[in-house]
């Protein structure tokens, strides 16, 4: 998890200082965690992501959240993910791509954790020029699952969400919301799902 989170830096980092076409978010978010029966919280945290368009359509995007507070509970979670967008002729665009991420919940001395890899597709609708609906979602395997002194294995992992972007001349507000189920140990009926409530500023470059 520490080498995930430092090329997620990395890449935010580039992002910030390439000449390509950048778009880096900042924001605060509201997590949602149910983890089994019995564990489930509200954690209020943050959110930095970056997109780098590479050319052709092609890009790199990454993000990383960090929540905390309640019951002496933290919450990380990131990704790295390379797509193309394409455009539907006026009806918006479509960008699938191959993502690779993590989530861990830590209460106490007590970790909860798994990494992912798979697929994910996000759709934008310009309803004016000002204003952007998008859908996204995906679905991909679980592995490095962790549960504190249990033994797990992982199981299939699925994400969706929307939301909305109001496009502000060089930047733009995006409110939205987005959930993940990472299985953790069928048996034991213990997961880390997560739902997230966005609020960020988007910046140009």
């Amino acid at each position: 998890m520490k080498r995930f989170f430092v090329l997620i830096a990395a890449l935010t980092a580039f992002t910030a200082v390439s000449a390509n076409a950048t778009t880096l978010v900042v924001g605060f978010n509201n997590v949602g965690i149910s983890a089994g029966p019995g564990i489930s919280m509200t954690l209020p945290g943050g959110y930095l992501s970056g997109y780098q368009a590479l050319g052709a359509g092609y890009g790199i995007s990454a993000r990383f959240t960090g929540a905390g507070g309640k019951n002496d509970a933290t919450f990380y979670a990131g990704h790295l993910g390379v797509g193309k967008s394409f455009s539907l002729n006026g009806l918006g665009r479509v960008t699938p791509s191959l993502r690779v991420g993590f989530q861990s919940l830590n209460v106490g001395m007590a970790n909860l954790s798994a990494g992912y890899a798979g697929i994910h597709v996000r759709y934008v609708y310009p309803v004016t020029n000002a204003v952007h609906l998008y859908v996204a979602g995906g679905f991909g395997r679980d592995f490095a699952t962790s549960v504190s002194g249990m033994k797990t294995i992982g199981g299939l992992e699925y994400s969706g969400g929307g939301g909305v972007w109001f496009n502000t001349g060089y930047g733009a507000l995006q409110a939205g919301y987005q959930y993940r189920h990472l299985p953790l140990s069928t048996s034991s009926d213990l997961h880390l799902n997560t739902g997230q409530v966005v609020i960020g500023y988007a910046v140009r470059f």
